[in-house]
């Protein structure tokens, strides 16, 4: 009996102290799940370039000392890997390299513009998927895609979403086999966008252009101007970059080849994302022939300023017009 009444106190304890520690547990459960949890953004551990004119520099090191690897237009970036003195270092497209931290953007910055230069794209999750011409699943199929592609988003409506084929060309998704998500324009390479420049007749004098253009506003004009006509033919591609240095003249639109592409509703491919792809894939030999005998003068469209695919174009409405390619130039 006295060593029975030895135990009582002791077992008292540990069921005391048992029933304490399962309270802890409890209230910090509850305290816990009292506050709310932050979701992840998908703008994390991101970084991309805002710059109006000039591409952001991406160099060996994290200094301007370091050697220029890679370029970064308006929009382009991608993963940051670290981050010191006021540099950061992205992995973007093939590349990875230190940016200067006053040039980018950073996590949910990013949002606004994402959504003004079209970096949100729908990323195809069936095996495959058919591209409609309209939001039906009645409608003409236009193409199929693969697990995997990636295409600029314009809108999401009823289920569906619009997406940028081509300049010309949209085509719809169901939502229900894509996922919605942010993709920054990939960098250029510096030595690939030199030896393009290189390759198209670039010559050891500087040239004589009729509007100002540096090496990064020709490799510009020459991928809008592959975008605009689908890789068309010379005539084609010469055509809209006399329409853009048309433009640059008149200052209506801008001062710049770049401020006059990225100026509101004129290139909707500048700001669905589809001029990244041209700008990362290099422009070809023709396209940067043309933009550069159009900035040297060459000009087969006269004073035009304004062009819409010919397959859309009002020609009854024009005071005059003229087609080149699949492009309609033409005077309101």
């Amino acid at each position: 009996m006295k060593k029975l009444q030895q135990l009582i106190p002791s077992i008292s304890k540990a069921v005391f102290i048992k029933a304490a520690i399962a309270a802890s547990v409890l209230l910090f459960s509850v305290s816990h799940s009292a506050f709310p949890s932050h979701a992840a953004s998908a703008y994390d551990n991101m970084a991309v370039a805002n710059v109006n004119s000039d591409p952001l520099n991406m160099r060996t090191k994290p200094s301007t000392e370091g050697d220029i690897i890679g370029k970064c237009y308006r929009g382009a970036g991608g993963t940051v890997l670290e981050r010191k003195n006021g540099w950061t270092k992205v992995r973007s497209g093939k590349l990875e390299g230190w940016m200067k931290d006053d040039y980018l953007l950073y996590g949910n910055d990013i949002e606004p513009l994402a959504k003004e230069l079209g970096l949100i794209n729908a990323k195809i999750t069936a095996t495959t998927l058919n591209i409609r011409e309209t939001p039906s699943t009645t409608s003409d199929i236009l193409k199929q895609a693969a697990t995997g592609d990636t295409f600029p988003v314009l809108s999401e409506d009823n289920g569906w979403v619009q997406i940028q084929l081509s300049a010309d060309t949209t085509g719809y998704l169901s939502g229900k086999y894509v996922s919605i998500i942010p993709i920054p324009g990939a960098a250029v390479d510096a030595k690939e966008e030199s030896a393009a420049l290189n390759s198209s007749g670039q010559s050891a004098a500087a040239p004589s252009y009729v509007i100002p253009a540096t090496d990064d506003e020709v490799y510009l004009l020459a991928a809008c101007t592959a975008m605009e006509t689908g890789d068309g033919s010379y005539d084609a591609q010469l055509a809209v970059a006399s329409c853009i240095v048309n433009r640059v003249k008149t200052k209506e639109w801008g001062k710049t080849i770049s401020s006059v592409i990225y100026a509101d509703g004129q290139f909707p491919g500048a700001t669905s994302g589809l001029l990244d792809r041209y700008l990362s894939k290099s422009p070809s030999k023709t396209a940067l022939k043309a933009a550069k005998d159009a900035l040297s003068g060459s000009n087969n469209i006269g004073d035009y300023l304004y062009f819409k695919s010919a397959k859309r174009a009002s020609v009854s409405s024009y005071s005059s017009y003229k087609i080149v390619g699949g492009n309609c130039f033409y005077k309101k």
